[in-house]
């Protein structure tokens, strides 16, 4: 079966793009990419819809990149851009891959553009800076919801072996419940079989959002792997913005 990765051609597409986007999942061998707008589906007062000539041009110009990268494109073009639609098209997907980061997504729209957009979405989303990424560091984050688990497993089917040594730590907020102790044991033996290097770092009591951004900090390109504590994130435009400073990026599921 292939491997469906939906992404984002809101930037004018070029060869250096769609080349990180091939490099990013060179690995893979079996896939099918499709292109969508990610403004066709985010309004807002300050947003801009793109308008026909530039969808035009963005398909001819992916098209063009593609053929040179032997690549097989397919653009996503539902007739009716409703949010709806988007959805019923990410069930079928195996990742959405958005980059770089819309820059509404950054600003005071972001709680508006979290819940009406990222919250929506059916399917694992990798948000990205640039691509392709070389993670310096995976932060795990884990409050013993399935989601968390169900996006580490997404991560590793599409990169677990080219990930394997990259320094790893689990941000856990312990639960004070047996079923939930067991559940963390659990998960933390899950992480350490797929991983070399892993760290435990306790996360009760404070600030997530602002833990996040201050754990992303310490290096270059890391990648936050969250389960549906992502919509509560992105939803802190500031917080997103100092994040992806340090070209962090972000992997979720809602599931």
């Amino acid at each position: 079966m292939k491997t469906d990765i939906f992404f984002s051609a809101d930037q004018l597409p070029n060869n250096v793009d769609l080349k990180g986007c091939a490099e990013m999942f060179s690995h893979i061998k079996e896939k099918t990419l499709s292109a969508f707008f990610v403004r066709d589906f985010i309004t807002t007062s300050s947003s801009i819809p793109i308008t026909p000539s530039a969808r035009l041009s963005t398909a001819r110009e992916l098209g063009d990149a593609a053929r040179r990268l032997e690549l097989e494109i397919y653009i996503f073009n539902p007739g009716l851009h409703s949010i709806k639609a988007l959805i019923h098209r990410s069930r079928f997907a195996d990742l959405i891959l958005i980059s770089p980061i819309p820059q509404l997504a950054l600003t005071s729209n972001s709680e508006i553009i979290a819940q009406t957009f990222f919250e929506k979405l059916a399917c694992p989303v990798l948000l990205s800076p640039q691509l392709p990424v070389n993670y310096q560091e995976i932060i795990i984050f884990f409050d013993s919801t399935m989601s968390e688990l169900t996006a580490l497993k997404a991560f590793l089917t599409l990169f677990g072996h080219q990930i394997k040594k990259v320094p790893v730590t689990v941000l856990m907020v312990n639960s004070l419940s047996k079923p939930e102790l067991f559940l963390e044991r659990y998960f933390i033996h899950f992480v350490k079989t797929n991983f070399d290097n892993v760290g435990v770092v306790p996360m009760n009591g404070v600030d997530i959002a602002e833990e996040l951004a201050k754990w992303t900090s310490r290096v270059d390109s890391p990648i936050v792997i969250m389960g549906k504590m992502a919509i509560s994130l992105l939803s802190k435009g500031d917080v997103v913005k100092k994040m992806f400073s340090k070209r962090a990026s972000i992997f979720y599921s809602n599931d």
